[in-house]
């Protein structure tokens, strides 16, 4: 039987010996949470949900999700940055009260961190947002996103 090595047994195997970064190995957890209450008239359709910003470094870890209070039929929403709208999340029903696991990097091993901070411009990757889609939120409806990130603040 062979032994094959992934990658933090590679790097530590490696001559010269390979670095990692923190947020792979080493790093503390950190908490995001963040809560937003739908205004009176609803969250049109294509409105952009800014839950706020991430350090330079920074990874989303496993746990990380969205939970939403009962909403409007067919409403979904996502979890991204500029660059990459649905990053963490494909867009998932808000229609019902639900936990909307934000994980998706993990599955293709992306495994993407923050690489740009650069509020506001395009190319930032550091905020986390959602857009709305399928329909308007419901007015009321409570969405509260809470994650857990390595990287040192």
């Amino acid at each position: 039987m062979a032994t094959v090595l992934a990658s933090l047994a590679a790097a530590r195997v490696a001559y010269p010996q390979t670095l990692v970064k923190p947020n792979l190995q080493g790093a503390d957890i950190q908490t995001f949470i963040s809560t937003y209450t739908v205004p009176v008239g609803g969250q049109p359709i294509g409105d952009v949900i800014s839950w706020g910003y991430l350090p330079f470094g920074a990874r989303l870890m496993p746990g990380t999700a969205i939970f939403c209070a009962a909403g409007t039929a067919s409403s979904t929403i996502n979890l991204g940055d500029a660059v990459t709208p649905a990053r963490y999340m494909a867009a998932s029903s808000a229609a019902t009260a639900a936990k909307l696991p934000a994980e998706a990097q993990f599955a293709n091993g992306a495994l993407a961190e923050v690489t740009i901070t650069k509020p506001g411009d395009a190319t930032d990757t550091s905020e986390l947002r959602s857009v709305v889609a399928g329909a308007t939120l419901l007015a009321g409806q409570v969405l509260t996103l809470v994650g857990f990130y390595a990287g040192q603040n």
